[in-house]
């Protein structure tokens, strides 16, 4: 037999299996919406669950920041839906509404953005990238049980209304603080995000994530669940408590599976270079090494680029663990996630990575780079038992 994974923007594999394998796949084909994109934002804002339509809740002069999750599948086209329902059904003016981008990542969406509205539409809208490295783009909402302080970016704080775009994945996950999480901690600062990131404990990160919503004031948002790759499986808006209570069993009936420990397990990240990130790859690798037996292999395919990030680049050193304790410590950096899976993984399973980046730079963080697809297939003839599975980084694993 035989299994097709896509990673990338449309890159795929054709991986052979011999009969006397058990193998098992996951998430490969997910049902993907096949309506007009624009239709679908405009009746999710025109009838939103228990809350009125979008329109009926922001009037003339109000400040409009639409806060972009991280991730979030063919961001751009539903931002230029979302702008149209604007035009058409409300009175907010052009130059009140503000798209704020929890990086630089999310932000290269705005070159699509741009081909997708009308150039005069696209010049009097603001645009502004978070900068979780920057105090003064900061408020101060609240602290937390313990007494750490919850700050929050300072456009979000500052306007009117707030409209969230969030991802809905299932809660356990990796560095996931549930329902909010694209709220808080994705714009908050640096130092909080790496703690939400090394912090085991859910329900704390669960619960000020929460706290730092409902200081917000945030009483509606939008929900996408995406499918593979760059499809959406479903748009839901509205009432944050009743979508609090039916979008996680969304999320856990299409991306949450029981697997079986193997001795070789195989990831993809597909989707734009948007999708292609230190932090998704972090999720992944953390995803396969739940369901691969201790020794195994795990093997990513993805379109990562670019040169490594200091804390990942620590990876090479003699002394990783404490050199990457100390860059946290006194440089906060949301790609210290990826660089502690890598150093806590990397000893207990052999690790293969397929990407766009440079085989040295892979080899020396302590994995094994994959020039070509067809050495995947050398990897499977050795193996008895395999999980497969498509968008590892999205998939949680009971």
């Amino acid at each position: 037999m035989s299994v097709v994974l896509r990673y990338g923007a449309s890159n795929s594999l054709k991986l052979d299996f011999a009969d006397q394998q058990v193998i098992n796949s996951a998430s490969i084909n997910i049902e993907s919406i096949d309506e007009i994109l624009q239709d679908i934002v405009h009746t999710t804002l025109n009838h939103s669950i228990h809350f009125p339509a979008f329109r009926e809740i922001v009037f003339p002069e109000d400040t409009l920041s639409i806060a972009v999750g991280e991730g979030i599948p063919q961001i751009a086209e539903i931002l230029a839906c979302i702008i149209d329902y604007i035009q058409t059904f409300t009175e907010v003016a052009l130059e009140d509404i503000t798209i704020v981008f929890p990086n630089a990542a999310a932000a290269s969406s705005r070159d699509q953005l741009k081909e997708l509205l009308d150039e005069f539409v696209f010049s009097t809208l603001t645009f502004e990238v978070h900068n979780p490295d920057t105090p003064e783009e900061m408020a101060y909402l609240t602290a937390t049980e313990e007494g750490e302080p919850i700050r929050l970016n300072k456009r979000l704080v500052d306007s009117d209304v707030v409209l969230p775009i969030c991802l809905n994945l299932p809660e356990s996950i990796l560095g996931y603080a549930g329902f909010f999480h694209d709220l808080f901690p994705l714009y908050t600062e640096s130092e909080t995000m790496v703690r939400f990131h090394s912090d085991d404990n859910t329900d704390i990160l669960k619960r000020d994530s929460l706290e730092a919503a409902n200081m917000l004031g945030v009483q509606y948002l939008i929900k996408v669940t995406p499918a593979n790759g760059e499809e959406i499986h479903n748009i839901t808006a509205g009432d944050i408590f009743t979508l609090q209570k039916s979008m996680p069993a969304i999320a856990k009936t299409i991306w949450s599976h029981s697997l079986s420990d193997s001795d070789l397990s195989i990831g993809t990240l597909e989707g734009s270079h948007q999708q292609q990130t230190w932090d998704q790859i972090a999720r992944a690798l953390n995803t396969l090494s739940e369901c691969t037996m201790p020794g195994g292999s795990i093997v990513i395919c993805s379109e990562l680029s670019g040169s490594l990030p200091e804390p990942v680049k620590l990876l090479a050193g003699n002394n990783a663990q404490k050199q990457l304790a100390e860059q946290i410590k006194q440089h906060p950096d949301t790609n210290s996630q990826a660089a502690q899976q890598i150093l806590q993984l990397r000893n207990e399973y052999r690790i293969y990575f397929l990407s766009n980046l440079s085989g040295d730079d892979v080899e020396s963080i302590g994995l094994a780079n994959i020039e070509s697809p067809s050495q995947i297939n050398n990897l499977i003839t050795a193996a008895k038992k395999i999980n497969c599975l498509g968008d590892a980084h999205r998939i949680a694993v009971n």
